[in-house]
C-alpha cells in the first residue's frame, strides 16, 4: 500500500481524536479520544519505519503502548476520584478540587 495513503489515514484518525478531545466535557470521552490520537501516532510511526525498512519503530511502538496503558490507569483513577467526590464525571469539576 502507498505510504501517503497510510499517512493520510493516520491523520484522519488523529483528527477524529482531536475533535473528540476539543468538543467533549466528559472525562471518559476525553480519555478515549486521547487514546485514539495516540494510536494514530503509533500507526503513523510504524508505517513510516516499515516503509524505510527499519524495525526500531516497532520497539518504540511497544514502549508507547505500555506508557499508554499507564496513562489510562492514571486517568481512570482520577475520574473515579472525581466521581466519588461529586457524583458525576465532568472535567469542569477539576477546578473545584483542592490539592
Amino acid at each position: 500500500m502507498d505510504q501517503s495513503i497510510i499517512q493520510l489515514f493516520a491523520l484522519a484518525i488523529f483528527s477524529i481524536g482531536l475533535y473528540g478531545v476539543m468538543t467533549s466535557k466528559l472525562g471518559i470521552k476525553m480519555l478515549i479520544s486521547v487514546e485514539v490520537m495516540l494510536n494514530a501516532a503509533i500507526f503513523s510511526l510504524v508505517s513510516a519505519g516499515m516503509g524505510a525498512g527499519h524495525l526500531s519503530p516497532l520497539v518504540m511502538a511497544l514502549f508507547t503502548i505500555a506508557i499508554a496503558a499507564v496513562e489510562s490507569a492514571v486517568g481512570i483513577s482520577l475520574l473515579v476520584s472525581i466521581y466519588r467526590k461529586f457524583g458525576k464525571i465532568d472535567i469542569s469539576l477539576l477546578q473545584e478540587i483542592r490539592w
